[in-house]
């Protein structure tokens, strides 16, 4: 009885440690790490320039794009899943959503200070840090999520960091920061034009680079088994 314990024991522990211990390889080609798609992280999000700008004809108020832009922009990827398709912008099979999270720190985002004159630019500590507060308890796994860094009428762009990280010890294993060009007629098309230039070239040449950038041969093979047809 006591060997058998020993052994359920010594399994645990072998399990626990492999989930804690993942590396940036897992994510190009691991199959045993799920990937869960938190959404897209507006709560530091910065608007560069007049407010006053950003919606054009349309005025919008710090308050409008904290309680009705933030979730119309992550809702509409789950509403067009051929067109916002996480699985396929990582060469997966399949990917979680659970937005929750997310939802809940966008919806208690700060707007007091949402205007800034100059492009903000997160280091990596400080994107580390926001993540390390992300309030994700007994989870396992590959996380994913896009921190949006700032939004810029004037000149037309947008930043964003695609954040992979460790569910259980919130590490991040991989992150980028991106710069797009918003497209689309109307607020929320076009901004979500912006961050949907970023999942595309992350499908199409991105994907690639990384893998060449960060896996290993073993993990990473020229050609991605589980990588979805399109």
């Amino acid at each position: 009885m006591i060997k058998k314990f020993l052994s359920i024991v010594g399994l645990a522990s072998i399990s626990i440690f492999t989930i804690q211990a993942q590396t940036v390889q897992d994510i190009f080609g691991n199959t045993d790490y799920k990937v869960t798609w938190y959404g897209i992280d507006y709560s530091h999000a910065k608007i560069v320039g007049s407010l006053g700008l950003f919606g054009g004809k349309t005025p919008v108020s710090p308050v409008d794009l904290r309680d009705s832009y933030y979730p119309a922009w992550n809702y509409l990827i789950l509403d067009e899943p051929e067109k916002f398709n996480i699985a396929k912008m990582i060469w997966r099979q399949t990917v979680t959503n659970d937005m929750s999270m997310i939802k809940k720190l966008n919806a208690s985002a700060s707007v007091d200070s949402v205007e800034v004159p100059i492009t903000p630019y997160y280091t990596p500590q400080e994107i580390q840090t926001f993540i390390s507060a992300y309030p994700i308890e007994n989870k396992a796994g590959i996380g994913l999520v896009f921190i949006t860094e700032s939004m810029n009428k004037l000149k037309g762009e947008a930043f964003y960091h695609v954040v992979f990280f460790n569910m259980t010890t919130k590490e991040i294993l991989l992150q980028e920061r991106m710069r797009s060009i918003p497209k689309g007629f109307g607020i929320r098309n076009h901004w979500a034009g912006s961050y949907f230039q970023v999942m595309d070239y992350i499908k199409g040449t991105g994907y690639q680079k990384w893998r060449t950038k960060y896996g290993s041969s073993k993990s990473a093979p020229t050609t991605n088994p589980n990588a979805p047809k399109w």
